[in-house]
């Protein structure tokens, strides 16, 4: 994100905070031990899409609990140390870098704030636009 200029520490934070949603696995990123395999993952991730009867997604290293519920608990759970979810060092340096830590704050003690700097940034993200390699970019897919 540094090599835009537009992108505050504030706007990074907010950012990170999607991983609130989501996980990893080691078949796709190898950042974790879990897989995407049935009977793999976490207390938390090893089922599934929990609301689906039938769910194919099992599996991976989740950053929360409710790793289906965007809100901030990336933030409000950040250093307790759950042994059930993962934190990179990308994730836990909001915590130790004092111009981070000052957002990562202000996220965890209100969900509003967090969403109104989330929509920010992820506009401002996606105003930034991308460079398609091919130019022409995908196609018959």
């Amino acid at each position: 994100f540094y090599k835009y200029d537009s992108m505050s520490d504030e706007d990074i934070v907010a950012l990170s905070g999607a991983h609130t949603v989501g996980r990893a696995f080691a078949d796709r990123s190898g950042t974790v031990a879990e897989g995407s395999a049935a009977g793999q993952g976490t207390a938390y991730t090893k089922r599934g899409a929990a609301e689906g009867q039938k769910s194919l997604s099992s599996g991976g290293r989740s950053w929360t609990k409710n790793w289906l519920v965007f809100d901030n608990s990336y933030f409000t759970d950040m250093g307790k140390n759950d042994p059930e979810v993962i934190y990179f060092p990308t994730d836990t340096v909001l915590q130790t870098d004092a111009s981070f830590r000052v957002h990562c704050e202000r996220f965890a003690k209100d969900q509003a704030t967090f969403f109104a700097s989330y929509a920010t940034a992820h506009k401002k993200l996606s105003e930034l636009g991308c460079k398609w390699e091919p130019a022409q970019g995908i196609t018959g897919v």
